[in-house]
C-alpha cells in the first residue's frame, strides 16, 4: 500500500488531532492473518488524516521498548505504537485454556501497565476502541469511551478454537457489560446484531452492523487460467475448528473422485495440516502456501478457479469477499450473511447443509467449473458484485463514531459524506 494512495483515501480539510486508540492482541506488523488482524492493518491504512491513531498491542519484531510509546510507520502512516510485551509468535495458536490464550496473555498485559495506559488514554482524551468483549472491563476502567466490535460468534454446541465459546455463562456476562457500558457496540452482520439486540434491548440503539470489505486495490479481477484441465481450488484462511477442514478435505476428495480433470487444493492460512482428519487423503492435491502477504494471497487468487467455503459458522468471512474481488466463484455450505454476497451461478454456490454436504458441494464445485470453461462465469461481473463491500465507506462508519466522542456535529456530516460517496 502506498503511502500516496492511504493520503488519497483519507484526505479531509485541515484540523486538530482527535487521539484514537486502538486495543489488538496482534502487533499488526507481524505475520497473524485472520479478519480481525486485517481490519486493524486497513483501518491504519485509510484512517483519516485528523485522527492520532496509537495502537496498544505486543510486539511481534523486537524492535520497541515495552511500555514506552514509540513513533512508528506502517503502510506508509505514521502511527504511535505502544508495545506491552515481546510476543512469542507471530502466528495463530490454538490453546485449550483460558490461561494459555492469546487473549488472556494480552489483558494480563493490559493490567500489568494499567496505570501507564491510564495515563496516556486520559492526558490524550482518547476514544478506545477494542475486538474482544473480555477487555471490556479493562477498557471501561481506564475511564475513557470505548467502543466494542464483534467479530464473530458460535454456539457451545459448535466445534471452535475459542475459549470463551465454550464458557457461555461467562460470555454472556461479558457481552451485557460490553452492552452496557460501550459507546457504540458493532457486530459484523446483521444477524448478530439482531440477536445483541433482543438479548440487550436497553442498549440496542447503540448497536449497529459493520461488515467486512476487500481492498479492490489489492484484490482485483484477472481471467481465468485456463491453459491446462487441471481443477485449482483455493482456501484462504485459519485453521480455527469452526473453519472445519476436515470437512473441507472431504469436498475436496469427493471432487477428486468424480471430476474429469485432476484437482488441486491450494492452502494460505496456518495450522499442522496433517494433523487435522482427512488430510491424509487429499495430501497429495494439496499446495501448502502458508501463511502470505495480501499481494501474494491475491496472486493465488489469480491462478485458482473457485474458492472453498466449510465453516461451521462465520461473522462475514474477509477471505470470501477477497476471493469474490479477484473474480473467483466461491462455493460455500450455506450461511444466511453469505445470501447477501453469493448469486448462485453467477458468483458461486450456496450448498444447503445436510448428511450429504460434502457429496452436493463437489457436485457444486464441478458445475462452477463448467460454467468457468464454458465462458458463463466473468470474472469481472464477479468483482462488480463486491461493489458495496469497500473499505471506504464502511470504515468511514467507524470513523464518525470515534469523531462523535469526540465532535459530534462534524462526525454526523462526515458520515454523510461517506455514505452519499457509497455505492448504490
Amino acid at each position: 500500500m502506498s503511502e500516496l494512495r492511504a493520503s488519497q483515501a483519507t484526505t479531509r480539510r485541515p484540523g486538530p488531532e482527535l487521539n484514537v486508540c486502538l486495543f489488538n492482541s496482534d502487533d499488526p506488523r507481524g505475520g497473524k492473518i485472520g479478519g480481525t488482524s486485517t481490519y486493524v492493518r486497513d483501518f491504519i491504512t485509510y484512517c483519516p488524516a485528523d485522527l492520532r491513531l496509537l495502537v496498544v498491542a505486543p510486539d511481534e519484531i523486537g524492535d520497541l521498548q515495552p511500555g514506552t510509546v514509540n513513533r512508528v510507520t506502517f503502510r506508509g502512516r505514521a502511527i504511535d505504537f505502544l508495545p506491552l510485551y515481546r510476543a512469542p509468535t507471530a502466528y495463530n495458536d490454538y490453546p485449550d485454556s483460558i490461561a494459555g490464550s492469546e487473549t488472556f496473555r494480552f489483558a494480563r498485559a493490559l493490567l500489568r501497565h494499567w496505570p501507564r495506559l491510564r495515563s496516556v488514554l486520559q492526558a490524550g482524551r482518547y476514544s478506545v476502541e477494542i475486538r474482544r468483549v473480555e477487555l471490556s472491563p479493562i477498557a471501561w476502567s481506564l475511564g475513557r469511551p470505548f467502543i466494542q466490535m464483534v467479530h464473530v460468534w458460535g454456539r457451545k454446541d459448535q466445534p471452535m478454537s475459542s475459549i470463551l465459546g465454550r464458557h457461555t455463562a461467562l460470555r454472556g456476562l461479558l457481552e451485557a457489560f460490553a452492552a452496557t457500558t460501550a459507546a457504540r457496540f458493532f457486530s459484523v452482520n446483521p444477524q448478530m446484531t439482531a440477536m445483541y439486540r433482543r438479548a440487550f434491548p436497553w442498549a440496542a440503539r447503540k448497536m449497529a452492523t459493520l461488515t467486512t470489505w476487500a481492498d479492490p486495490a489489492t484484490y482485483r479481477p484477472a481471467p481465468f487460467d485456463l491453459s491446462d484441465d487441471r481443477i485449482r481450488l483455493a482456501y484462504v484462511g485459519r485453521a480455527d475448528r469452526f473453519k472445519r477442514l476436515d470437512l473441507l478435505f472431504d469436498v475436496v476428495a469427493e471432487l477428486s473422485r468424480i471430476a474429469p480433470a485432476p484437482v488441486e487444493l491450494h492452502y494460505v492460512g496456518d495450522g499442522d495440516l496433517p494433523s487435522i482428519p482427512g488430510y491424509e487423503r487429499v495430501a497429495p492435491l494439496v499446495v501448502d502456501h502458508g501463511v502470505l502477504r495480501p499481494a501474494e494471497i491475491a496472486a493465488v487468487w489469480g491462478k485458482a478457479h473457485i474458492g472453498l467455503l466449510t465453516s461451521e459458522f462465520e461473522g462475514m468471512p474477509r477471505a470470501l469477499l477477497e476471493a469474490l474481488s479477484c473474480g473467483r466463484p466461491v462455493a460455500a455450505l450455506h450461511l444466511p450473511q453469505l445470501e447477501a454476497v453469493i448469486s448462485p451461478g453467477v458468483s458461486g454456490a450456496l450448498v444447503a447443509r445436510s448428511p450429504d454436504q460434502a457429496q452436493d458441494m463437489a457436485a457444486a464445485v464441478l458445475q462452477l467449473y463448467a460454467a468457468i470453461r464454458g465462458g458463463r462465469i466473468d470474472p469481472a461481473r464477479v468483482a462488480a458484485s463486491m461493489e458495496a463491500f469497500r473499505p471506504e465507506p464502511l470504515l468511514g462508519e467507524v470513523y464518525a463514531a470515534h469523531r462523535r466522542l469526540h465532535r459530534p456535529r462534524a462526525a454526523q456530516r462526515e458520515l454523510d459524506g461517506w455514505r452519499k460517496r457509497a455505492p448504490a
